[in-house]
């Protein structure tokens, strides 16, 4: 029939053209074929609709019908969903846990863990993973919580996390021992797991008032590289506790702890964790891994009846941070100049923050001696910090934390305009300034904007400007490239602690620098060792072969600076000559006088 009704709309007018009622049916009989798609497209979209609401209803049912509780979080770890059954584990109503944060219920310690997982890219196919939590019900107690989860993220009728969630705490008879081990073991090694050390140390601290036990935490190094082969995670593993295991004696304790970091339980003092740690760095180097063998550091700590566990794992963590940072093989105790020390750095992180804005920081300014014309031919620009309540703070101790953060960039940018502008107003044309260039800063790809700036602000001519950079800077393409704009600009480029990284003659030549500044540790012991001064005769030949003049930094004593100049070196800074000078003494020619091998006194190391 509509096959009809079309046929007749086409033919018709060829007959009878231009009528009005023809024309008229003609635009009706045309609705007629869209009508019908718009109609199979509604019953399609009734259909699906109908098919995902039963889709969901039968979802829904499945999981409120489950014994055990289910729970469904969103992308964002945000409680969607929790079954009835959810309120005889935690004694809370179902309803009332929608839009909360996942996080809030799970117990500090054991978010790590749980949360890894949980925020991995969606996988396909609905994985399975099994994680053991403690979860706190309404009364503020923690439950042991064993969960399945199945990640449907992906699924589009589903997007979300499924948790089918069972309680393992020990409560008595009917608890299954294997299931309640297998929470409290790590899936790779079999050793108890933090969840584990957790209760010991909860254990242990009630009997160390009659007992002494120990805490150590073994941080391996190497571990990633030599378990990142598929499959070779395991191996390494297993070889590894096996290991460590035959090294402990009868009543030590070993465990997994964080970030892969293994725990022993020492039972004596901490003289005695320290020969178990030392035992096991040593076994170590034994064992065989794709990557070599593997190296480790350890922190200790002794446990004390006032002390609970979450502080005495805090404590070993503080010692190893300290181990870390003496070398590879280390050892360190946990005393109170450790925390004094720990606690010092966090605060001096917080203030270093807002010490610009709040006019805290100042620049002063190392001279560079030209010992055969005897006079000042540049100065290094060094930020320097009064805290106003811990006053003056070592740059040593304040540029690593600014260089951990985007804060160094903004500092860095700081030191450049005020560097260029003093020196630019408060000398004359016979001074350069030498400011020293971050790695974040330079790879910020802004340095070339930064340093044209300061010179247009400033008015400091660019040939009386020169850019301080590490060695290990060079080795990226782009940065060279940066630095080669500079120098087109007249900007000149020093190489600061020459010397002391991967420099040789193959991988100067060509490169993108002006100057050599020779490190200050050359200069230990060089008027008493012959092979100190060899290393400083090898570094001026080495400059003047490639034809860059070089700068001896840390001359400190009229011995030192003899030697140099009998060496040849023309460059001189350091303390033989002057000390740091303040914008005062710089605007008031100061820099002017090099009186002949004065010593300042009360020397300090530059920074």
């Amino acid at each position: 029939m509509l096959s009809f009704a079309v046929a007749l709309v086409a033919v018709v007018p060829a007959f009878l053209p231009g009528h009005p009622l023809l024309q008229g049916l003609s635009a009706l009989l045309g609705l007629v074929p869209i009508t019908a798609a718009l109609t199979a497209v509604w019953r399609r979209y009734q259909r699906l609709t109908g098919d995902l609401r039963a889709s969901h209803a039968a979802f829904r049912t499945i999981v409120k019908s489950s014994v055990d509780p289910v729970v469904i979080v969103g992308g964002d770890l945000r409680i969607t969903f929790a079954s009835p059954a959810i309120a005889s584990l935690l004694d809370v109503d179902p309803g009332s846990l929608s839009g909360l944060p996942l996080v809030d219920a799970i117990h500090p310690d054991d978010r790590a863990g749980l949360f890894g997982s949980l925020s991995a890219p969606p996988g396909e196919g609905g994985e399975f993973a099994v994680r053991t939590a403690r979860v706190r019900t309404r009364d503020g107690q923690w439950r042991l919580v064993q969960a399945t989860v199945r990640d449907l993220r992906a699924d589009p009728e589903i997007a979300a996390l499924v948790l089918y969630c069972r309680d393992v705490t020990a409560r008595g008879r009917g608890v299954d021992p294997e299931l309640l081990e297998l929470s409290l073991a790590d899936p790779v090694t079999g050793l108890p797991n933090r969840t584990a050390l957790s209760r010991r140390l909860a254990a242990v601290q009630r009997q160390v008032a009659t007992h002494p036990v120990a805490l150590a935490l073994l941080s391996i190094d190497g571990l990633a590289s030599a378990t990142s082969r598929p499959g070779s995670e395991e191996t390494v593993l297993r070889v590894l506790t096996s290991r460590l295991t035959r090294e402990l004696r009868g009543e030590d304790w070993l465990a997994r702890g964080k970030d892969g970091d293994f725990v022993v339980l020492v039972d004596g003092t901490v003289s005695d964790a320290e020969v178990v740690a030392t035992r096991l760095i040593t076994t170590l180097g034994y064992v065989a891994t794709p990557a070599g063998p593997l190296t480790a550091t350890a922190g200790v700590t002794g446990l004390a009846p006032d002390i609970d566990p979450g502080e005495a794992l805090r404590r070993a963590d503080l010692a190893l941070s300290s181990a870390r940072a003496a070398g590879v093989g280390s050892v360190h105790r946990y005393d109170d100049a450790l925390r004094i020390a720990q606690d010092r750095r966090s605060t001096l992180a917080v203030d270093l923050a807002g010490a610009l804005a709040r006019g805290e920081l100042r620049l002063a300014f190392q001279p560079v001696v030209d010992v055969v014309m005897h006079r000042t031919v540049s100065v290094e620009a060094l930020l320097r910090w009064r805290h106003p309540e811990l006053g003056d703070v070592s740059p040593q101790e304040f540029v690593p934390l600014a260089e951990e953060s985007p804060l160094i960039t903004e500092l860095g940018r700081w030191v450049l305009f005020e560097a260029c502008e003093t020196v630019a107003r408060r000398t004359d044309d016979e001074l350069s300034v030498a400011v020293n260039v971050s790695a974040r800063q330079i790879r910020s790809g802004e340095l070339v904007t930064d340093v044209v700036a300061a010179l247009e602000a400033s008015g400091l001519p660019a040939t009386r400007l020169i850019v301080e950079i590490t060695e290990s800077m060079l080795l990226d393409a782009h940065v060279a490239g940066d630095l080669e704009t500079l120098r087109e600009l007249g900007v000149r480029v020093a190489l600061d602690d020459f010397g002391t990284g991967w420099s040789s003659l193959a991988y100067l030549v060509g490169m993108p620098v002006d100057v050599l500044k020779m490190d200050q540790h050359f200069l230990a012991d060089v008027e008493t060792v012959p092979q100190r001064r060899a290393l400083c005769r090898a570094v001026l030949q080495l400059g003047a072969s490639l034809g860059l003049p070089v700068i001896v930094e840390g001359v400190t004593t009229p011995g030192e600076l003899r030697l140099i100049r009998d060496m040849g070196h023309r460059y001189v800074q350091g303390y033989a000559f002057s000390r740091p000078l303040e914008v005062d003494q710089l605007a008031a020619g100061a820099w002017r006088t090099v009186p002949e091998l004065a010593v300042a006194t009360s020397p300090e190391v530059t920074a």
